[in-house]
Order: structure tokens, then C-alpha cells, then sequence
């Protein structure tokens, strides 16, 4: 046999029997009874404490404000005070400033006003100095100011309720009643002058007294007692012996009476020397609370309402909080008592380290924050309605749309801007030259005369049209244009398709250059380069055949005799009638003619000329008739003025060439261009200044303005109201619409439509010619302006898609709500809906006794007036007590709070239905009489014993 007992684990005579008690139970080392931790029960400690009841055996009642108490303690019966409460049964609520779980967190009301104790609310402001529900009470002593916000300054002494001004008690004196009064003076405010004391006494700033020194007496100490009176400490004839220990005052007449101490005390204020951890006169308190230690001189460091060891200062930490100074939550995935239980929160939700309960992030629901929003829906609590539009995703967790390609805006409600498109409108367009892109694809929609990915190319030669899927059917070289398809010809070619040359006398561009080429020599039709016949040279064709040369191009040698002159054109020798010089190339002198230039011409009158070869007299270029003495009319010239003058637009022909002289505006051979747009005046040399889309007179340069244009050089929009040619009609354009200044228009302003913006937008539809629409939610009424939503009472947000978050309601939600005990209230109209259990306007009432449910209207149905739960009416029975209405007493093997607990009671011992106390049997002892046993015969005893080394012989190792 073990003379200290058997190993842990085992029992029985010879310890070989097994425990099975579970958490940390001890077994008894011979019966094998499992002893249970306080805050266990059950035959093996496998149970917890039911709900209110702790302790050893769960035998102890909890002594928490149920309703205002989330959970007991089952080992210990500390309580758990609900969001809102504080102290050791949960009984008080939060200090002023402070609401919610452990009264942690801080009010953010306005100065002064006060918060609600749970949900820190914003409660309605008493005037300064009043708090309660209905400002009637005061400020409590050492408060004030609007909410007894703010602690008096006055070293002690009250101050008033309202301003904080102190109160100073007599003897002190001082804003914050902090000097006394100075020497000479005493009592309230220190106005009292002091009596003269003798004999060295003090005036008592207090009372004006005079406190006499040792051996004096009287008003003014102006009488010797004649007998030493000892200080405090001291005693003896001559008062030089100070107090024995256990004695202390004048004389040393007081004796010490001092608990939780050595018995010492001091000897002159007879105050006790206390241990550490208590207090008082007599050692007979605690450290208060918040202090510890010898004199109580430290400051408890512990934080969240832990609880401080009066001794050491230790710190004991409420559920959810750990550390040396309980300054932790519960690290990240535990929570409760210890900390000991683990969090099951997943995708990212935080576990309550008071409750466990998760908080999810947004986009996520269910108890363990398992469940993504629904469709449609986003935000914590998934509570918030989703606003994309055109088919564009809503973000579970912030509600941002994810637009489909094609569609941007914070609710994908417009399309691409041009240049962009794709995804989110992310994509920057790649169509040049006027492509146009599309918002979803990009693919770029090319216009006439461009093709390629990006509208990059134009069309090839030959090719026009969209795509460049047109043939060209231009020749002889013409190029088409590559939108419409036109042929622009190559000089020296005109024609629909370019297929007819320049007719005789005509070349270049257009066939618009004309020849002028000498002696009828044709013209290149494109370049305009003279072909000269047989015998002349030169640019125009204008010169002869160099001497010893003639016929095609001058490139035949002339083979006359030494000094003899060849025919330029047919190369025969000696010039020809009127033409002389070595190569005849050129005609008579003046005055001379016929063969070798011998013969004197005869001709006498002015503006005669001789001919060369026949001497006949002709008259000169510009003049006609018998004797020359005519000049050419008006549209004629040349010799007898025989040509037709081809002067266009009034250009005057020079008589003697025909030459055009044109005409201001006009430029040309034959003044037939007119100036080019910004040019005028004689030759078009003189630059116009005409404004954008005008054009200028070509002889004058005066401008021309378009169609809603003005100004002297056109450079003006019409002023505001009037449009057209030369800004001369009004326009009709009503309510601040804006006039088109070439077709007059209207653009409507802000609000309004119709052709003269004369109506007002219809419902649902704003902005500029009301082509916006309204995107209100809840009724909301849109500003036919700008489109901002004004909401119904109850509702707020960009376009009232919010009710109002929980505590407030009305227009723009910014009323509080005042509901109590966790109520709600209506957004809209801010009636409170009280939750079972509570009435009144504001909830602010439980259920009277023997009432239950929503409204309290329901009646409580329990045996002899026992309590019901005002929330679901549920019978709460006392101990002892069971059944629906408490109306049955426990059966023979149950006992506590409704019966809900078994008794371990044994060997027939009775259990008390109300404690589990076990009441044994003759001969049983031990908590559940399982120890002992009545006494048996020998023999007996013998057997029994011999059966139990049997038993142990035959145990398998």
C-alpha cells in the first residue's frame, strides 16, 4: 500500500482502479469520487456550470444584474457586464463620457452634450448644471457646465453647478481656493479682521480663535496656566518622554487600536502603522479602489476594469482582455475569459474578443463571415443596395461598379468619352485621321479615302471610298481623290476621267495657261514648251535660224558660196524679198525693202510702216484707215486693228499688242481669274483680314460676313439674341436658352426644353434641354437643374439610396433618434420600436412585473407570483422549482434553478432540491456519501476483502 496515497490517476485499495475525472477533477484515492473545480459539476466534472449559478458544485447563486449582464463567471462568479454597464454586479451604468462594451469607448457627442450608456447616442442637451432624462437632476458634487462635463478646480471645495465658481470654505481664499487667508485676516472670504493674541498665539484663519502656546490660556491668551500641558507624543513632568509603544495623543493618554498592523501606531496622531494593502484610522479598510500596497501609495496600473490586488497590485482581467495590466485585447483569434477560447471567424472577419461574435468585413455575412453579399447587395452587413447600371458588377465589399467595356461613371451610367474604350473606358483609341473608335471593341470605323487598323493608310493609288473598296477610272496619268473619287488630271489633260488633251493654243493645269509661241508654233499641252517650225529658235520661237544654219531646229548647214547668205527656213542661198544678216534673220531697216533690202520704202504718213518684202505702206499696230490716222476702237488691236481683243471682267487690251491690263480683283492673261480668298485690289497684292468662314470683296476687300457673323472683319459672333446674315434676326429664345448664331437655334439652359426652352423638364429628366435622367431612389425629388436629389425624411445619400444609419432619422437624417435599451426607431419619423420587454414612448420601461413580449402586452403565466423573462415570458424558476409555470418541485434526482442540475448524491442519500446538498445515510459520509459505509460482520469483511486481492491479482498489467 502507498502511504501518501495512490498516483495520480488511480484509486482503490491497491491503486489500481482509474480515474475518469475529466478537467483537472481529482478522484478520492479509495471510492474513486471525482472532487470538481470550482465551476464544474457531474458525476466526472465533465459539466459547466449552468447559466447563474458558480462555484464548488455550482452551489452558489450569482449575485449579477441579470438583464444587465451578458454571463457569470462559473468558477468564481465574476460578471460580465452587457455593452452600457459596470462595477461588480453590472449594476451601474457607464461613467459620463463613456458608453458601449467595458464603458471603453469614448463619447464623441458635442461639448456638454451627453451620450447614450450603450450605444453612445447623442442624448438631447440639459442646460448647464441639469442632467437626466429630463434635466432634473444636478450636477453631481465636484461636476458642472452644460452635461457635468467638467470637474470643479477648487482643491476640494464645491463650486457652482453652473459657472464652476468656487466656494471657498473659511480660512481659504483664491480662485481655485488654493491660498489661505493672509495673517491678520480669517473666514469666508477672508473679511474678518483678526483678534491681537498674546503671548505668542495664532490667529485660527478659520474661526478667528487664538490658539495659545503651551502654559497660556484665555480669549487672548492672556493667562498662564501654571501647569505644562504635553504636546501630542509626549508626556512627563517636563514633557520630555515621548509616548510607550501602543500609546499616542497629549500626555500619551490614548492607546492604539490599530487591526492589520504590528499594534503600533504614531504617537502624536495616533495614526496606525497599517500592513500593506489596507487603510484607515485602524487598519481596518482595504486600499481603496485604484490603490495598493503599504499607505495605499500606488496606483493600480490595471486597465479595463480589471481588478487590482489591494496587496500587491496585481491585476485579475474580465473576459476578453490579457497582459500584466490586462492592457491587451485578447490576441488576434481568441476571446473570453483567459482568453481561452478560439475564434472561427473566416475571410478576414475579427472576433469580439469579449463575446466572440464576428464582425465581418464588408462583402461578407453569416456567423462565421462564410457568406459573400447577394447579388445586388454590398457593404458590412451586406445592408447597402448596389446602383451599377448597364449590366456593370457591383464589389461585394465598397460597392464600386466594375463597368463592362464600353460604359464608365461611378454607376456605369455613361458611355466611353470619344478616344477611349474597353474596360473601365482604360484603353486610349488608335484611329487617326478621323476614325471613329468603337467604345467596346476599339476597332476603329475608318472614314472615306483612309483604311488600316488605325485609319493610318490612305487609300492606295487607284483606289476611294469607305474602305478603299472603290476603283478608280481615271486616265492618262489623273489621280482620283481618294474620298469622292473625282480625278484631278495631270497638266496638259482635262475631262470627267482626264481623257481629253488640252485643245491648241492651251496647256498646263487645266488647260488654263495659254500659248505664246511666235510664228504659229505649236505648244506642248503640258509644259507649254513652244515646238518651233523649220528656221526659228528661242523660247517663243521668236528668233531666226543662227547665220550658216536653217530649217528643223536649226540643225542644217547652209551650203552658199563664201559671203553669200542662206535662207533660215529652206536654206537657199541669198536672203528672201525684206530680209537681210547672215543667217536672214532679220527684216529690212525701217525705210528699206525688197530683195537685199535695196529699195527706199515711200510710205510719208505717222503711224505708217513699210513692208519689208513689198514696200506697201500698212499701218503701224493700233491704228487703221487710209492715211493710219485712227486708233484701234475699244476691243481691237494689231495692224488696222483686224484682232478681237480677249480681255475678260472689263480688262482694258492694249491697241498695239493686246495685251490685258486688268481690272482691281482680277489677275490673268485674260483677267479671268478673280483674287484668290484673302487677296484683292489691282494685281491681288493687297491682303485681307476677314475673320474665319467670310470672305472679301476682291476689288475692294470690304468683308462679307457668313451667316452669324459681324464686325468689320467678320471677326464677331452676332450679339446675344440675334443671328443670321448680318446679325439681323432676333432670336426667341426664352429662360436663359442660348441662340445659335447662324440658324438661331436654341439651346435650352438648365432645366428647360422645347423648341424656344419656354417648358420646364418633365419628372424624372434635368440638365441642359433636359436630357439627363433622374437617378432619385425613395421618392426622392430631383432638381430639374442640376439633378441633385432632395430626400424624403429618412433617406440620404448621393441619390437617396440610404436609409438612415440606426439612431437617427428625419430630413437629411439629422435628428438623434431617443430611444432606450437598444430600440430602433423609424427612420422617417423617428417613433421608437421597442424591443420584448420594453414600453413606453422612448422604451425607456421594462415590462411591469407579470408582463412580457412586444408592447409588454402580453400577461406572465407562473406559479405564485414567480418572475417570467419579460422578453419571451419563459417561467424563471426559482431552485427547487420546474415546469412550465414553475409549478412542479424538482424530481428525486435533480435540484437548482429549474431543476436543471443532477444530483451525485449516493448510497441513498437524499439530495436537497434546492443546494444538491447531499443529506448521507447512516454510515456514508464524504460531499455525495460515497466515502465510509455501514459497518459489516467479520466474516464478512474478510471476504469482501479477499475479493479485492483477488481482483487485484488478476488485473492485467
Amino acid at each position: 500500500m502507498c502511504q501518501d496515497g495512490c498516483p495520480k490517476g488511480l484509486y482503490g485499495k491497491h491503486c489500481n482502479k482509474k480515474c475518469n475525472c475529466a478537467n483537472n477533477g481529482r478522484c478520492h484515492r479509495t471510492y474513486g469520487a471525482c472532487l470538481c473545480d470550482p465551476g464544474l459539476y457531474g458525476r466526472f466534472c465533465h459539466l459547466p456550470c449552468p447559466k447563474w449559478a458558480f462555484g464548488p458544485g455550482c452551489s452558489e447563486e450569482c449575485q449579477c444584474v441579470q438583464k444587465n449582464t451578458l454571463e457569470c463567471h462559473r468558477r468564481h462568479g465574476n460578471c460580465v457586464c452587457k455593452p452600457g454597464y459596470q462595477g461588480k454586479t453590472c449594476k451601474e451604468e457607464c461613467n459620463s463620457g463613456f458608453y458601449g462594451s467595458g464603458c471603453q469607448s469614448r463619447c464623441e457627442c458635442p461639448s456638454g452634450v451627453l451620450c447614450d450608456h450603450v450605444t453612445g447616442e447623442c442624448h438631447r442637451q440639459c442646460p448647464a448644471g441639469l442632467r437626466g432624462d429630463n434635466c432634473d437632476q444636478e450636477c453631481p458634487e465636484g461636476s458642472y457646465g452644460a452635461g457635468c462635463a467638467q470637474q470643479c478646480r477648487c482643491s476640494g471645495a464645491p463650486c457652482d453647478r453652473v459657472t464652476g465658481q468656487c466656494h471657498c470654505p473659511a480660512g481659504k481664499t483664491g480662485e481655485g481656493c488654493e491660498n489661505e487667508c493672509v495673517d491678520g485676516q480669517w473666514g469666508v472670504g477672508c473679511k474678518h479682521p483678526c483678534p491681537v493674541c498674546e503671548n505668542g498665539g495664532v490667529c485660527d484663519k478659520r474661526n478667528g480663535t487664538c490658539q495659545c502656546q503651551p502654559g497660556y490660556m484665555g480669549k487672548l491668551c492672556q493667562n498662564v496656566t501654571g501647569r505644562c500641558t504635553c504636546a501630542p507624543g509626549w508626556t512627563g513632568h517636563n514633557c520630555r518622554r515621548a509616548c510607550d509603544a501602543g500609546r499616542w495623543g497629549a500626555d500619551c493618554a490614548n492607546k492604539c487600536d490599530c487591526r492589520n498592523s504590528d499594534g503600533s501606531c504614531d504617537a502624536v496622531t495616533g495614526r496606525c502603522s497599517c500592513e500593506a494593502g489596507f487603510t484607515g484610522a485602524r487598519c481596518h479598510q482595504k486600499c481603496p479602489t485604484g490603490s495598493f500596497g503599504f499607505g495605499c501609495r500606488h496606483e493600480c496600473q490595471c486597465d479595463n476594469d480589471a481588478s487590482c490586488d489591494h496587496v500587491s497590485g496585481a491585476c485579475t482581467c474580465l473576459a476578453g482582455w490579457t497582459g500584466t495590466f490586462c492592457e491587451k485585447p485578447c490576441p488576434e483569434g481568441f476571446y473570453g475569459l483567459e482568453c481561452q477560447e478560439q475564434c472561427n471567424c473566416l475571410n478576414g472577419g475579427r472576433c469580439h474578443h469579449l463575446t466572440g461574435a464576428c464582425v465581418c468585413t464588408a462583402g461578407w455575412i453569416g456567423p462565421r463571415c462564410d457568406s459573400k453579399c447577394q447579388t445586388g447587395f454590398y457593404g458590412v452587413g451586406c445592408n447597402q443596395t448596389c446602383n451599377c447600371q448597364n449590366h456593370g458588377n457591383c464589389d461585394p465589399s465598397n460597392g464600386q461598379c466594375q463597368c463592362l467595356p464600353g460604359w464608365t461613371g461611378v454607376s456605369c451610367q455613361q458611355e466611353c468619352p470619344a478616344g477611349s474604350h474597353g474596360p473601365g473606358c482604360g484603353q486610349r483609341c488608335l484611329c487617326q485621321n478621323g476614325g471613329v473608335c468603337d467604345r467596346i471593341s476599339g476597332r476603329c470605323a475608318c472614314p472615306e479615302g483612309w483604311t488600316g487598323v488605325a485609319c493610318e493608310l490612305e487609300c492606295a493609288p487607284g483606289h476611294f471610298g469607305a474602305g478603299c473598296q472603290q476603283r478608280c477610272e481615271c486616265e492618262n496619268g489623273g489621280q482620283c481623290d481618294r474620298q469622292s473619287g473625282r480625278c484631278v488630271c495631270r497638266p496638259g489633260w482635262i475631262g470627267e476621267t482626264c481623257q481629253t488633251a488640252c485643245p491648241e493654243g492651251s496647256f498646263g493645269l487645266g488647260c488654263e495657261e495659254r500659248c505664246k509661241c511666235e510664228h504659229s508654233a505649236p505648244c506642248d499641252p503640258v509644259s507649254g514648251t513652244c515646238m518651233c517650225p523649220p528656221g526659228w529658235r528661242g523660247a517663243l520661237c521668236d528668233r531666226a535660224c543662227l547665220p550658216g544654219t536653217f530649217g528643223e531646229n536649226c540643225a542644217q548647214r547652209c551650203s552658199c558660196p563664201l559671203g553669200t547668205s542662206c535662207n533660215h527656213v529652206s536654206g537657199e542661198c541669198g536672203c528672201p524679198p525684206g530680209f537681210t544678216g547672215n543667217g536672214c534673220e532679220q527684216t529690212c531697216l525701217p525705210g528699206t525693202y525688197g530683195l537685199n533690202c535695196n529699195q527706199v520704202c515711200q510710205c510719208s504718213k505717222a503711224n505708217q510702216l513699210c513692208h519689208p518684202v513689198t514696200g506697201l505702206c500698212y499701218c503701224a499696230p493700233g491704228y487703221r484707215g487710209n492715211d493710219c490716222h485712227q486708233e484701234c476702237e475699244s476691243g481691237h488691236y494689231g495692224s488696222n486693228c483686224e484682232r478681237q481683243c480677249q480681255c475678260l471682267n472689263q480688262g482694258v487690251c492694249r491697241p498695239t499688242t493686246g495685251t490685258c491690263t486688268c481690272p482691281a480683283g482680277y489677275i490673268g492673261a485674260d483677267c479671268n481669274i478673280t483674287c484668290p480668298a484673302g487677296r484683292y485690289g489691282q494685281d491681288c497684292v493687297r491682303v485681307s483680314l476677314c475673320g474665319e468662314g467670310s470672305r472679301n470683296d476682291p476689288v475692294t476687300g470690304r468683308c462679307v460676313c457668313s451667316a452669324g457673323r459681324r464686325g468689320g472683319n467678320c471677326d464677331q459672333d452676332c450679339a446675344q439674341g440675334w443671328f443670321g446674315e448680318n446679325c439681323a434676326r432676333a432670336c426667341n429664345c426664352s429662360n436663359g436658352g442660348v441662340c445659335d448664331p447662324v440658324s438661331g437655334r436654341c439651346t435650352c439652359g438648365l432645366g428647360w426644353t422645347g423648341p424656344n426652352c419656354t417648358a420646364e423638364c418633365p419628372q424624372g429628366w434635368y440638365g441642359a434641354n433636359c436630357q439627363l435622367e433622374c437617378e432619385c431612389q425613395n421618392n426622392g425629388v430631383c432638381n430639374r437643374v442640376t439633378g441633385a436629389c432632395q430626400c424624403q425624411p429618412g433617406y440620404y445619400g448621393h441619390v437617396c439610396e440610404h436609409v438612415c444609419p440606426p439612431g437617427f432619422h428625419g430630413p437629411r437624417c439629422q435628428l438623434l433618434c431617443d430611444c432606450r435599451n437598444g430600440a430602433s426607431c423609424h427612420p422617417s419619423t423617428g417613433r421608437c420600436t421597442c424591443p420584448p420587454g420594453y414600453q413606453g414612448d422612448r422604451c425607456q420601461r421594462e415590462c411591469a412585473q407579470g408582463r412580457f413580449g412586444q408592447d409588454c402586452a402580453q400577461s406572465c403565466d407562473c406559479d405564485k407570483g414567480t418572475p417570467c423573462d419579460p422578453l419571451n415570458g419563459r417561467c424563471l424558476c426559482p431552485p427547487g422549482r420546474t415546469g412550465p409555470r414553475c409549478d412542479l418541485a424538482c424530481r428525486g434526482n435533480h435540484f437548482g434553478p429549474d431543476c436543471s442540475l443532477t444530483c451525485e448524491c449516493g448510497n441513498g442519500a437524499q439530495c436537497d432540491p434546492r443546494n444538491g446538498r447531499c443529506t448521507c445515510m447512516h454510515g456514508w459520509i464524504g460531499l455525495t456519501c460515497q466515502e465510509g459505509g455501514p459497518p459489516q460482520p467479520p466474516h464478512q469483511l474478510n471476504r469482501s476483502r479477499r475479493e479485492e486481492e483477488d481482483s487485484h491479482l488478476s488485473a492485467p498489467v
